[in-house]
């Protein structure tokens, strides 16, 4: 019995596969097509670009600096746990938010929203103005509810590719932080150790909601959904949610169901009782739902944060669930797509460190900047933060590590320091389009039952680091902050 429910999805996978491999050998693919095949070809896979990485950084570390062997590994070391809260965050977020959406009730008015959207194109559209729109709210918010959107619509309608789908909402979180939450923005407007080489504080309305920054997102929006648009139109392959989907993947509510019915088969005793009620996981809901509503009237928009995400999160889950053991196993079955950020946020977190504590970043910072002149040193910077983010991801480490250099270099070519601020923060996210760290917000949801792997869509995103790259340099250099 169990082979036989296996067969056909080995066969169904097998001929997915042998169907992409003939069409990438009759080379009737698109350009956009044929770079983003090659990604998914050469490039390897998300934990070993991290370890390979790791790698680079050590040797790195004994090249440029006076640190020794044990002092790098030290370092390795000191940075592994660094990212631990955050990634136990990460995980209990996504954890939390696919309990909500694995429920009947949630799933049907998805489905029914998914189904407003009527042609492919349009798809592609609306998941990438809404997956900008709500990152810019939040970062921590666009990738949940972006991810949970272009899957449903990808599930709901014939004709979507899942894998460009999953660039489009993927790409939309490049403006995520030169947003409201934007985490280098934050960190100048507020308190803190570089504020006196800041020369004061610098507020939202110098970098966040700057004439510069505003209209630079804009205008990626608008270059990054035309591109899409074009990539869309002469596609020439399309893989559907449908053909990347294993056997269990349309079977979550049912496995909800034998769960609960094995679980819960202990006769009409007290426990079971208990157990099948939903007022126990109503009660807690409704509390803290109740707070939610207190805490936003008490601190508004300000009050949301990543920890307030995950509380949300839960809380939603907990009202729309059946019962607490009916939550807990659905909880415990979706922790498993969380594990790519449980693995690999540490090992980023080690390389941050090494980065940081051997003095890394700011040799190899100093030295770049040293070349650069009042005419190129935004654009040098804007470069240069680009690639450190290829091996320091985390906006706000690589933000205390080299502004101390950055800062000072700019004010020698008497350059504005909120203008090398801004150039360290869109540096700092332009590159996130290549590089695995931050598709992992995405992959847990978009990746859910399905064969989906993070290089089957990266290499989409190629054009868009160009695009954005490009707009980027000329909003910098040529768009005054304020009018």
């Amino acid at each position: 019995m169990g082979r036989a429910c296996r067969e056909p999805r080995i066969h169904s996978e097998t001929k997915v596969e042998l169907s992409m491999s003939m069409t990438t050998a009759r080379q009737k693919l698109s350009l956009s097509e044929k770079v983003a095949t090659g990604y998914s070809r050469y490039f390897p896979d998300s934990l070993i670009f991290a370890l390979v990485l790791t790698v680079i950084a050590m040797i790195l570390a004994l090249i440029y600096t006076d640190s020794g062997v044990g002092e790098v590994m030290d370092a390795w070391f000191v940075g592994i746990p660094m990212l631990f809260t955050f990634a136990f965050q990460l995980a209990f977020t996504y954890a939390a938010a696919l309990v909500l959406v694995d429920t009947p009730r949630i799933q049907q008015l998805i489905r029914r929203l998914a189904q407003l959207v009527r042609t492919p194109q349009a798809a592609y559209i609306y998941t990438g103005i809404f997956g900008a729109l709500t990152s810019f709210v939040g970062w921590y918010i666009g990738p949940v509810v972006t991810a949970i959107f272009a899957r449903a619509v990808a599930k709901e309608l014939k004709g979507v590719d899942y894998r460009l789908i999953s660039a489009i909402a993927y790409s939309s979180f490049v403006i995520s932080l030169t947003g409201i939450s934007g985490t280098i923005p934050l960190f100048v407007a507020s308190e803190g150790p570089l504020t006196q080489t800041l020369g004061g504080l610098i507020g939202l309305q110098d970098t966040t909601f700057s004439v510069m920054n505003l209209a630079s997102a804009a205008m990626i929006v608008l270059a990054t959904t035309v591109t899409f648009y074009f990539i869309a139109r002469n596609k020439k392959h399309v893989v559907s949610f449908a053909d990347l989907a294993v056997g269990a993947a349309d079977e979550r509510t049912d496995r909800v169901d034998d769960e609960e019915s094995t679980d819960l088969a202990d006769g009409d005793s007290f426990a079971s009782r208990v157990n099948r009620s939903r007022l126990p996981i109503l009660i807690i809901g409704l509390l803290g739902l109740g707070y939610l509503v207190f805490y936003f009237v008490q601190n508004g928009l300000s009050g949301l944060d990543l920890n307030t995400v995950a509380f949300i999160a839960l809380v939603m889950g907990l009202l729309v669930q059946r019962n607490a053991v009916t939550y807990s196993a659905s909880f415990a079955r979706n922790l498993v797509s969380t594990g790519s950020i449980m693995l690999q946020f540490p090992i980023y977190g080690g390389i941050a460190s090494i980065f940081a504590v051997t003095g890394l970043a700011g040799v190899l910072t100093e030295g770049l900047v040293s070349i650069s002149n009042e005419y190129t040193y935004l654009t040098i910077t804007f470069l240069i933060t680009g690639v450190l983010n290829l091996f320091v991801p985390s906006a706000g480490s690589q933000f205390v590590a080299t502004a101390p250099f950055f800062i000072p270099a700019g004010e020698s070519f008497g350059i504005d320091n909120t203008l090398t601020v801004m150039a360290i923060t869109y540096g700092d996210i332009w590159t996130n389009l290549i590089q695995p760290f931050w598709a992992l917000l995405y992959f847990p949801i978009l990746a859910a039952g399905t064969r989906l792997r993070v290089r089957d869509f990266l290499g989409y995103c190629l054009p868009i680091l160009a695009v954005v790259g490009i707009i980027w340099i000329i909003a910098l250099n040529f768009i005054p902050l304020h009018l």
